[in-house]
């Protein structure tokens, strides 16, 4: 059993996961009000939704849990030329023998709130009782004065000073956070880095008398991260980067499973990271290899799906049965 495995087994984060997911609901719920009201006072139209997600996990391999203030449309002061943010976290980062653990909050105007160094704690100590309920006991006292904190760190905030970030502008930027993140859009899609979005129509067809079944993938409309937000908050899924990505004409394929076990996805990085494109299917299973065939993206589930994209034009997507694909 690996060190993550370890640590989510653990008594200290069973609980602590237990608590979090219990009071950051109920501490928004304390904050909303208050924080209608003042947004209502200042006359600011514009909606800066107050967010909280659940063992948040990024390409490094850490678990954190957030309540935020989300300044994505908002990002800049334009008087001091600095990044805003509001937000409260706890942190595990898993290291070789143990963990480091913080808890903070945080608003990057507020010099008395900058970032502190994470407590390092062996991980044996994760399963001793006494340890435990000290620290969260700690915890507790932390998100007990939570929302009194955040109101007072609102209340202060000079919201004309903040500067809007057109659209096309805002979706780049949380389309690019995001993937860094190790997250994407957990649609049948081809999300573009700049934000722009074609959702695909999936569907099966069985012959009825030969009883094959044929999958088929076609563009279904254009849109973008704006437009699917608008409905619909929570679509964003983890992702994993398998081993085997390559480069190909100066972009790197990558590729992996999402967070249910029927999914998969390719994506087109640019040579220093940036998201060109990412294809997210929800029935390949774990994409575990990709090659290049005559301008054409081959993907192969590890079920014996394959997936072949044409270069040229990555909407034509063809789903393809492992022996059809052989016996070409």
């Amino acid at each position: 059993m690996n060190n993550l495995e370890i640590v989510k087994r653990s008594e200290f984060y069973i609980m602590l996961n237990t608590i979090l997911r219990e009071q950051l609901p109920k501490i928004k719920q304390r904050i909303t009000p208050i924080y209608s009201q003042i947004l209502k006072d200042r006359k600011f139209q514009h909606p800066l939704p107050i967010i909280y997600q659940f063992e948040y996990t990024t390409w490094g391999g850490n678990s954190q849990w957030r309540l935020e203030l989300d300044f994505d449309d908002y990002q800049w002061s334009n008087k001091t030329v600095k990044p805003h943010f509001l937000i409260a976290f706890v942190n595990i980062e898993i290291a070789k023998d143990e963990v480091h653990f913080k808890y903070q909050f945080g608003n990057s105007f507020n010099d008395a709130l900058q970032p502190i160094q994470p407590e390092k704690i062996k991980i044996d100590l994760l399963n001793d009782a006494a340890f435990v309920a000290e620290k969260i006991k700690e915890v507790n006292h932390f998100l007990d004065n939570l929302a009194k904190r955040f109101i007072q760190e609102i209340e202060k905030i000079n919201f004309n000073e903040l500067e809007f970030l057109e659209d096309d502008v805002r979706m780049n930027k949380k389309i690019q956070e995001k993937w860094k993140e190790g997250a994407v859009i957990g649609y049948d899609c081809i999300t573009y880095g700049d934000g722009s979005v074609i959702m695909g129509d999936t569907y099966c067809v069985k012959d009825s008398e030969t009883k094959e079944v044929k999958r088929y993938w076609f563009p279904l409309c254009d849109t973008t991260l704006t437009g699917i937000e608008r409905h619909n908050e929570d679509i964003w899924t983890e992702v994993d980067i398998f081993h085997g990505a390559f480069e190909y004409e100066n972009q790197k394929f990558v590729f992996g499973d999402g967070a249910m076990g029927n999914e998969g996805y390719i994506a087109s990085i640019a040579l220093n990271g940036e998201l060109n494109w990412v294809i997210f299917f929800t029935f390949s299973n774990p994409i575990n290899k990709a090659e290049v065939k005559n301008e054409h993206l081959i993907c192969y589930g590890d079920t014996g799906a394959i997936i072949d994209i044409d270069l040229n034009n990555i909407t034509k997507i063809e789903i393809v049965e492992q022996n059809d694909w052989t016996n070409q």
